[in-house]
């Protein structure tokens, strides 16, 4: 086939399946989901990304929202998705096939069961932005776009500020910046990058206090973090644990909520079970009973009695959380390090797959003392993403694909790094 044909044939098959992910997306209506009003409605708990994008949607939209959040969000993440398997292939030289199937993976998170571009939640925003994250990221990598280093920082920033979970992304690219070029990092040039990428979750987060501060009245960060985090603390905790607390309210709170969970058999010592799996399933199974239903709630119910506002309950509640998962955590480590390390395993599957990318992770790290081969850097950086999100996310809740879906694609592309790597070093 002549090469003019091979590239026409090429960007139509890309084109038609473009086509028929927008078409799929916007012939099916929006999705309602229970976290929907809490975006729409900006509550306190929310980061501020995503309400915002709502509203001026909203605001532009009128009455046509349902079609036109639909299609903003699919076209968003399509794009998204165009960007990033255009830059994977300059940056892997890829063949038409290994893209073909990377987009084709890339895409699965608009099918159901996420179908995140007809979801009125966080994901609409976050997996177009975490995709350009990447993209820039290979490209101040691995591609010399230093122009694009603003942009990088910028796109970190929103990501942060739509999902928590990726606040910790710009350190991750900030360490395998510094020992891809460890052997100038101190020049001037280098050494600035290098803190400002360290720097970007600091500034995440003051501009998220800001935000809190303009909508709600308090300089706060986003309540919810620990209030997720405390579902397994409680989860493992024992009547004992009472005796803990200082704080007179924390002590209350903490009765209140272990004799709710305890009287719905939603604790760990509720019965026996075979081993660390069937615990954690009855965990995973019961987490949003033990944090929404339970300590988000009932907190909430006892700081309004305390003649609180709905916003300073909110807050109060988050501070609660967070003084009571610590020392539920010290009081029960070992019950909890068993409960995160099955939530580990559960988000990758099997124990064979994340000694997979903990291993891909630490050899890569340290054969960047070795090697200058960029597959290397690309292997530590890939791995160090996913490994770090699964940490995250087996810290702060429970191990589902809603939270986990955004590095799949990447699974694909550490192998095809493998592949890659040892063929240049059969080369050399």
């Amino acid at each position: 086939m002549p090469r003019k044909w091979s590239i026409i044939y090429k960007r139509s098959v890309e084109i038609i399946i473009y086509i028929m992910v927008l078409a799929i997306c916007i012939f099916h209506d929006a999705i309602y989901s229970p976290d929907t009003p809490s975006y729409i409605n900006a509550n306190i708990f929310r980061s501020p990304g995503y309400p915002i994008f709502v509203r001026i949607i909203k605001v532009i939209s009128q009455d046509y929202f349902n079609f036109f959040i639909v299609l903003i969000q699919t076209s968003l993440g399509l794009f998204a998705v165009y960007t990033f398997s255009s830059i994977v292939q300059r940056t892997f030289r890829l063949n038409f096939l290994l893209r073909i199937f990377l987009i084709l993976l890339l895409i699965f998170p608009f099918l159901a069961p996420l179908q995140v571009a007809n979801n009125i939640s966080s994901e609409g925003l976050s997996y177009p932005l975490y995709l350009f994250f990447l993209s820039l990221s290979l490209n101040f990598l691995f591609l010399k776009k230093n122009t694009h280093f603003f942009y990088l920082i910028i796109c970190s920033i929103l990501l942060a500020l739509t999902r928590g979970q990726f606040l910790i992304l710009p350190v991750v690219l900030a360490i395998v910046y510094f020992l891809k070029n460890k052997a100038i990092i101190f020049n001037r040039a280098y050494f600035i990058k290098f803190i400002i990428l360290l720097v970007v979750p600091l500034g995440s987060i003051l501009l998220d206090k800001s935000y809190h501060k303009i909508k709600d009245g308090l300089f706060i960060s986003t309540p919810f973090t620990y209030i997720n985090a405390t579902a397994s603390a409680l989860y493992i905790s024992t009547p004992e644990d009472a005796n803990s607390f200082e704080n007179k309210d924390t002590k209350i709170i903490f009765k209140d909520c272990y004799a709710f969970i305890s009287k719905n058999k939603w604790l760990l010592s509720s019965e026996d079970r075979i081993n660390n799996v069937e615990d954690y399933e009855h965990f995973h199974k019961n987490l949003g009973k033990i944090c929404n239903l339970t300590l988000h709630e009932r907190g909430t119910t006892y700081y309004l009695n305390q003649n609180k506002t709905i916003v300073e309950a909110r807050y109060l509640v988050e501070k609660t959380a967070k003084n009571m998962f610590f020392t539920l955590v010290t009081n029960n480590f070992k019950e909890w390090i068993r409960l995160f390390y099955s939530n580990l395993i559960h988000g990758f599957k099997h124990h064979l797959v994340l000694f997979f990318i903990l291993s891909i992770t630490i050899l890569s790290a340290v054969y960047t003392f070795k090697s200058a081969n960029k597959y290397v850097y690309i292997l530590l950086f890939l791995s160090a993403l996913i490994l770090s999100n699964a940490l995250v996310v087996a810290f702060a809740s429970h191990s589902i694909m809603r939270y986990l879906f955004y590095n799949y694609s990447l699974f694909f592309l550490i192998l095809v790094s493998i592949f890659k790597f040892i063929k240049d070093v059969r080369k050399n």
